[in-house]
C-alpha cells in the first residue's frame, strides 16, 4: 500500500513517539481535547494503517541469481586445487517461483561429486540462520587436461609404443573410467581392444603384452631361499606378465604353474 508524502510521514512521526504502542494515558483523557471522539478516532485509524502498511512490507529475500553467481564461485575455488589447464563452470536453473529468506550467516555449500573429477554434480546451499532453507541446485563442471591419447588407430592385439602416443586437451571429467597418465606406463602395454585416434589410454582397453606364447621354450626358475635353480620348459599356454600358466619341465616332464616375470622367464610356484 502506497500512501501520499504528507500521510506517510505523519505515520513515520507516530511510530517514533510510540502512540500506537502506549496507551492513552488518563490525564489526556481528562483532556477535552484529547478526549475528544474525532481525535481518538483518527489515532486508532492512524495506528490501524501502520499495523496494515507494516504487514505488507516486503520480505527480504536470497535472489536465485545471486545463489547461482555463488555458487558458481563456490565450486571455482574448490576444483581450483586440482591439477587442470581450464574449467568450465554452469549452475542448473532455479524455480523462478522458488522465494528463499535473507540468511544472517553466509551460506553453507556442500560439494555431491563422488568422482572428485567434476561432471554433473549438485550442490547443497543451505542457510542456518534468520529463515532456516535448504535447497540442492544441479550443475554441470567441466576440467580440461592435457593428456595421453592415442595419436593413430590401434588395432586389437596391437602392442604400444611411443610412436602411438600424443597429447590432448581432454574433458577428463567425462571419462568414467580410470586412464593412465604417464607415457611410460602405457608404452609396451598391448590394446584389449581397438582405439580409436584421440581416445585416452584406459586402463580397461590395455593390457600387459604377451611375454610366453604357447609351445615355446622358456625358463623355469625356482626359489628356495637365497638358492635360485634354473630348468628349461615348454609354454601349455600363451601367458602375459603377472599371469599364471603351466608349465611343463623339460627334465621331469612334470607339468607344474608358474608365473610369467617377462619375456621367456616363468617363476615357479
Amino acid at each position: 500500500m502506497e500512501l501520499p508524502s504528507f500521510y506517510s510521514v505523519f505515520l513515520q512521526n507516530i511510530l517514533r513517539h510510540g502512540l500506537c504502542r502506549k496507551p492513552i494515558a488518563e490525564k489526556q483523557l481528562a483532556s477535552p481535547k484529547a478526549a475528544a471522539p474525532l481525535g481518538i478516532g483518527v489515532v486508532f485509524l492512524l495506528c490501524s494503517l501502520t499495523s496494515l502498511v507494516a504487514a505488507q512490507a516486503p520480505v527480504q529475500v536470497y535472489p536465485t541469481n545471486q545463489l547461482k553467481q555463488d555458487i558458481a564461485s563456490f565450486l571455482a575455488m574448490e576444483y581450483e586445487q586440482l591439477e587442470h589447464d581450464r574449467i568450465d563452470i554452469s549452475v542448473g536453473n532455479l524455480d523462478p517461483r522458488l522465494r528463499l529468506g535473507s540468511c544472517e550467516q553466509p551460506i553453507a555449500f556442500t560439494i555431491q561429486d563422488p568422482s572428485g573429477l567434476g561432471g554433473n554434480i549438485s550442490v547443497r546451499a543451505q542457510c542456518t540462520s534468520g529463515q532456516v532453507w535448504s535447497v540442492h541446485v544441479p550443475a554441470q563442471v567441466a576440467i580440461y587436461q592435457q593428456i595421453p591419447t592415442a595419436l593413430r588407430d590401434i588395432a586389437r592385439g596391437e602392442q604400444i609404443n611411443q610412436t602411438h602416443i600424443g597429447t590432448s586437451l581432454v574433458n577428463i571429467s567425462s571419462i568414467r573410467q580410470a586412464f593412465l597418465l604417464d607415457q611410460d606406463d602405457i608404452s609396451g602395454k598391448e590394446a584389449k581392444r581397438n582405439i580409436s585416434m584421440g581416445e585416452p589410454f584406459k586402463t580397461a582397453l590395455l593390457d600387459s603384452p604377451t611375454a610366453v606364447r604357447r609351445g615355446e621354450m622358456v625358463t623355469l626358475e625356482s626359489l628356495a631361499g637365497s638358492i635360485k635353480v634354473s630348468s628349461s620348459g615348454t609354454a601349455m599356454a600363451d601367458g602375459r606378465i603377472g599371469q599364471t600358466i603351466r608349465v611343463r619341465n623339460n627334465s621331469s616332464e612334470r607339468i607344474i604353474s608358474g608365473i610369467v616375470m617377462s619375456q621367456g622367464l616363468v617363476q615357479t610356484l
